[in-house]
């Protein structure tokens, strides 16, 4: 006698008709769902792309825009727009962002306090995993903790004897859980020793706080302090890389004094979460092709800066992980905005 198969509870039996109609239904609905996507992407850019930094100018991430500005408007076609939107530790540009409308004519290169925003603003207006996204992870560079050229500390132990001190010594910052910020906390605990946090709305003005010495030193992107260092108005004591780097190499790491520490600080571009992939799609294209091209990567290289174009993917993986390292810090260290 035949064998007899059973269909489970609930199950119901479909002919090869019905299973054929089922799949062509759930292609025309998925086509259906990405067609609006498909026809922005072939027609975008078709006017100005803004590019918000959410810093003062002069700083790290507003150096980036600027040196991308014209290869990168090339490839789109369109204008550029830089638009600085400082204040906050760069929320309230990214809140600007983060409510802009999807349709990739508003994006933002963002530094790396990006990442730990939820964990020093917890009543901010947007979340960052969920209402943005990433487009490209353009670059890193190590930090350096430098001190103004007249200073009195002259190596990184000159540093640390002083700052075993209570308030012996200050620090600036972009802002409150900025890398900068981070780095110093994660250097005084490492070292044992404190610092008074000085925060300021970008780079730029932190620098001239620091040139002009009414801060006593600062742990920066390499990048924003390489032409002072190499100018002779402030004074290198480490660097936070786990290998000295080739544009400061009489400068020793960090880690040469405490094993194993290692920052870096990076920059990358993100948009509002809903925008449609094929335009998350050229634009990370198009990034990656401007980052690429020989005459950037040389300026980057020579900025302190290594280039490294990942994709939307690295992106939303680096800031994840990011967080969750930094998330530690802040935690420990009761870092809250200021």
């Amino acid at each position: 006698m035949p064998a007899t198969t059973t269909a489970p509870p609930g199950a119901t039996h479909q002919t090869p008709q019905a299973r054929a109609s089922r799949r062509r239904f759930g292609l025309g609905l998925a086509l259906y769902v990405a067609l609006p996507g498909l026809a922005m992407a072939q027609d975008f850019p078709s006017r100005n792309v803004t590019l918000v930094v959410p810093f003062a100018a002069g700083g790290t991430v507003d150096k980036v825009a600027r040196q991308i500005q014209e290869p990168l408007r090339a490839r789109l076609g369109q204008p550029l727009i830089i638009e600085n939107k400082g204040g906050a530790g760069g929320t309230i540009g990214m809140a600007a962002v983060a409510k802009a409308a999807p349709d990739g004519y508003t994006v933002a290169l963002v530094f790396d306090s990006y990442a730990t925003e939820q964990h020093i603003y917890p009543r901010l207006p947007y979340n960052t995993l969920r209402d943005l996204t990433g487009v490209s992870y353009v670059a890193r560079s190590p930090m350096v903790l430098v001190v103004p050229a007249a200073s009195p500390y002259r190596t990184l132990q000159d540093y640390v004897a002083a700052a075993k001190k209570p308030g012996a010594v200050s620090f600036a910052s972009v802002g409150a859980g900025s890398s900068n910020h981070l780095a110093a906390e994660l250097f005084h605990e490492t070292a044992g020793t404190s610092g008074t946090h000085v925060p300021f709305k970008g780079g730029g003005p932190a620098i001239t706080d620091l040139l002009g010495g009414h801060v006593d030193s600062m742990i920066a992107s390499l990048p924003l302090v390489l032409p002072q260092v190499q100018g002779g108005k402030l004074r290198a004591l480490a660097i936070t890389s786990a290998k000295r780097a080739a544009a400061l190499p009489d400068v020793p790491t960090v880690a040469e004094t405490y094993k194993g520490f290692e920052v870096y600080s990076w920059v990358g571009m993100v948009a509002p979460a809903r925008t449609p992939v094929p335009v998350l799609d050229r634009l990370a294209a198009d990034m990656t092709a401007t980052l690429q091209s020989p005459e950037v990567a040389k300026r980057f290289a020579e900025g302190g800066f290594e280039v490294v174009a990942g994709s939307r993917e690295q992106m939303n993986q680096l800031v994840k992980a990011e967080s969750e390292r930094w998330g530690r810090v802040i935690k420990a260290r009761n870092i809250v905005a200021e």
